[in-house]
């Protein structure tokens, strides 16, 4: 049985770590202290805690910042007697496998089916049961060359989204509607585009309603969604020919 150490005190390391735990896999988790720095016993006392969190692990996960792993392998070059795999989504690292957890991770933990939803995208070439023994989730091969697109449209679909909810949410709240109100209309919006990709779209771009589309641009004048209103309007229009 795989044994598991986990780097990093963030969203994605809180995850991975219950995760593990609900799959009752062997798991130790070690967080560098942010005032190791100061001298040179509190860098030995990390470099201890590191060695100690390590040592029965067969696998250890890079979960810091992605600016963060050169400097940890650097620093820490022991690491490298371990099978070490690292979740960032844009960029390689010499030595070290990918496997990217396709999901957003808020602060609240999930349940156990949700995690096991959770698809990992590996690079071509790499064995997931190697990289993450013991993890029933689906997982999805991607060429190298691909990995920077591949992220930059994960933040597209996920926090443009999330950028735009808000907005509409704010500017709800400033017409006295509660944003709740907004919940059941999100919520539906997604669950269609997931069962019914390609014939989700609704209203007026979806009529081809020109009257209501200028209603709505006219709605917006003055507020700096227009111009999103308006980009949308073109790429859908682009998408579309």
């Amino acid at each position: 049985m795989a044994h598991y150490a986990l780097m990093g005190g963030g969203r994605l390391a809180r995850h991975m770590h219950h995760y593990l735990r609900l799959l009752n896999l062997p798991v130790s988790a070690w967080a560098r202290d942010p005032k190791c720095a100061l001298n040179s016993h509190s860098i030995d006392d990390a470099r201890l805690r590191l060695c100690a969190t390590i040592q029965p692990a067969s696998h250890v996960l890079l979960l810091v910042s992605d600016a963060a792993i050169p400097e940890i392998v650097r620093d820490y070059p022991f690491l490298h007697e371990k099978r070490l795999v690292h979740c960032a989504g844009a960029f390689s690292f010499p030595g070290i496998a990918r496997a990217h957890p396709l999901m957003t991770f808020s602060n609240l933990l999930y349940e156990a089916e949700h995690y096991r939803q959770v698809p990992f995208i590996v690079e071509g070439g790499n064995r997931f049961d190697e990289l993450l023994p013991g993890l029933p989730n689906p997982h999805f091969e991607i060429a190298p060359e691909d990995k920077a697109r591949y992220h930059a449209l994960c933040v597209v679909a996920g926090n443009f989204s999330q950028i735009l909810w808000e907005a509409v949410a704010t500017r709800f709240e400033g017409m006295g509607l509660s944003a709740a109100a907004l919940e059941p209309y999100l919520r539906r919006a997604t669950e269609n585009f997931i069962v019914a990709r390609g014939a989700a779209l609704t209203g007026p771009l979806c009529r081809g309603d020109s009257a209501t589309i200028e209603r709505n641009l006219d709605a917006l004048s003055g507020d700096r969604l227009q111009s999103l209103y308006r980009a949308f309007l073109d790429f859908h229009a682009e998408a579309q020919s």
